[in-house]
């Protein structure tokens, strides 16, 4: 039994997982890395079994849009799991990677588009070196990568989009393009505006029996606090003022002070709640790192918020 399961995922050959991280956008020092940790059922049983279970789940969600009730990332590992469980989500990716392509086929969508949402694991291999200082992304819950691999995400210009089921402004339930905003260039308002654009041709395109009615988005950059400190027309407020606000509850569990500390400074996230010592080390060079810092020191936390645009008048 325990040799056909391993026989059940079929990882690339030195050669090819080299040439299709590359094609991923990962750099030589994390290729070299990635492939010198290689799982193997024999010498790594334990990892290889959760290799199987991560497998056997993203296939058999495959094509599949976000249930309303959202999904549970891929947990990360700690640090000290060494490389090859470091690594194991990487060739995770690389098995899926060809019924990734087939599916994408399948419904018409180009290659072009393929790789361009594909390859965003390299800077996120790049990003998770920058804030773990290792190799891999295993000090990371794996939530958009799994979504990439399974065809539920796509990365359309200056944004990313999750198909998928959700909550709408009148409590209904209805489909849905869940937003993501990777980091990297400015989140100006022509790109914006040019990435809903593409964002509708595409999955009215290639998903036309998901009949869409709204943009949702839940992140620290819908935080109305951000306004206390940002100029009315920088980047982030103008993107936040695009969207109604989900009333907050008493039981929202929204705290994002984490976030923001891997997003703006590239600090490990866990560690909670921020003191006042590490406030002390964190640079002040951008109006947005002085905002973080001055707004935890005065006894209140950042928040991710829930918003909704339709899908019609997103400008």
């Amino acid at each position: 039994m325990e040799k056909a399961l391993s026989r059940m995922i079929d990882l690339p050959s030195d050669v090819e997982a080299a040439r299709l991280l590359e094609r991923l956008g990962v750099s030589s020092r994390d290729r070299d890395e990635t492939l010198a940790a290689r799982p193997d059922p024999q010498e790594h049983p334990e990892l290889w079994r959760s290799l199987e279970r991560c497998y056997r789940d993203l296939t058999s969600h495959l094509g599949a849009a976000l249930p309303a009730d959202g999904y549970r990332a891929l947990p990360a590992f700690p640090a000290e799991a060494g490389p090859v469980a470091l690594h194991l989500y990487v060739w995770l990716y690389l098995a899926v990677l060809p019924r990734t392509l087939r599916y994408h086929a399948e419904r018409g969508i180009d290659p072009r588009t393929s790789w361009e949402t594909l390859s965003t694991l390299g800077p996120m291999m790049a990003e998770h070196r920058s804030v773990h200082g290792l190799g891999g992304v295993g000090g990371f819950d794996q939530w958009c990568p799994p979504l990439k691999f399974r065809g539920t995400e796509y990365k359309l210009g200056r944004l990313e989009y999750d198909r998928g089921h959700g909550e709408r402004p009148d409590s209904m339930t209805g489909y849905v393009l869940h937003l993501h905003i990777p980091s990297g260039t400015p989140l100006s308002p022509d790109s914006c505006d040019e990435s809903f654009d593409l964002a509708r041709t595409f999955f009215e395109r290639h998903f036309p029996d998901e009949p869409v009615s709204h943009f949702a988005c839940h992140s620290w950059l819908l935080d109305p606090q951000l306004a206390e400190y940002l100029p009315e027309r920088s980047n982030i407020v103008r993107f936040l003022r695009r969207f109604t606000l989900k009333p907050r509850t008493s039981g929202d569990a929204d705290r994002a002070d984490g976030d923001l500390l891997e997003y703006l400074f590239n600090k490990p996230s866990r560690q909670e709640p921020v003191t006042e010592s590490r406030l002390a080390d964190l640079p002040q060079e951008t109006s947005l790192q002085r905002a973080y810092v001055a707004h935890l020191r005065s006894g209140r936390n950042w928040r991710a918020r829930t918003g909704w645009m339709p899908y019609r008048t997103a400008r």
